[in-house]
């Protein structure tokens, strides 16, 4: 019963994180306090982290035994979630940590639009951040197993994947043509593995004949 209540609260977090994260929540707001525009992403993102710790701190309290599994997974799981937490780290230092957090917008209700980022990371992934956030969650769960943090973790798991999809529409509005051909170049959260065949081919797309 409470596993199923964690379940629901979680859902209507993540229902709610992605409802006030629209376009039509923000005109909506806008049209209702003057001063929407400047502080609304400070806000949601307020809202977002301590309706987030509150959850979690109700959800560790219902921790119970840890859920079985070989003792060697523990050490896989340490290092997945250090590699997870690593690469979400270096997916941030390519954002404008005022804009990300609602600091800049206070100033200035309108900034520039932000360039496309393909390089770095982005020139594996099109997601880094999610990718890491991803991987950190299987990884922490495999140190640590419980019920209640699988509960939280195939939630999450599902919300970034299919918050990964609304983003990319967003993405596609505002850089059209661009965002396409980036899509169909770079896969969206795991890595191709190299073609050293086509690479190394002598007719392959380094060697071949330049119209």
């Amino acid at each position: 019963m409470l596993l199923t209540a964690l379940a629901l609260l979680w859902a209507l977090y993540y229902g709610l994180h992605s409802l006030l994260a629209t376009n039509a929540a923000k005109a909506w707001a806008a049209r209702r306090w003057v001063a929407a525009p400047r502080f609304y992403r400070l806000a949601y993102n307020q809202l977002s982290v301590w309706g987030f710790l509150v959850l979690w701190h109700w959800q560790e309290r219902l921790a119970g035994p840890p859920v079985a599994r070989p003792a060697w997974l523990a050490g896989v799981g340490a290092v997945l979630a250090a590699g997870g937490l690593g690469l979400a780290v270096a997916a941030l230092r390519g954002y404008d940590l005022g804009e990300f957090a609602g600091w800049k917008y206070v100033r200035r209700a309108v900034l520039p639009a932000a360039p496309l980022r393909t390089a770095g990371l982005n020139a594996y992934v099109r997601h880094p951040l999610y990718l890491g956030v991803l991987v950190l969650l299987a990884g922490a769960w495999l140190v640590a197993p419980t019920a209640p943090r699988a509960v939280f973790g195939l939630l999450t798991w599902g919300y970034v994947l299919a918050g990964r999809r609304l983003e990319e529409q967003k993405l596609l509005a505002v850089f059209g043509p661009a965002y396409r051909a980036y899509q169909l170049r770079v896969p969206a959260l795991w890595p191709r593995w190299p073609d050293w065949t086509e690479k190394n081919s002598p007719t392959g797309p380094d060697n071949g004949a330049k119209a």
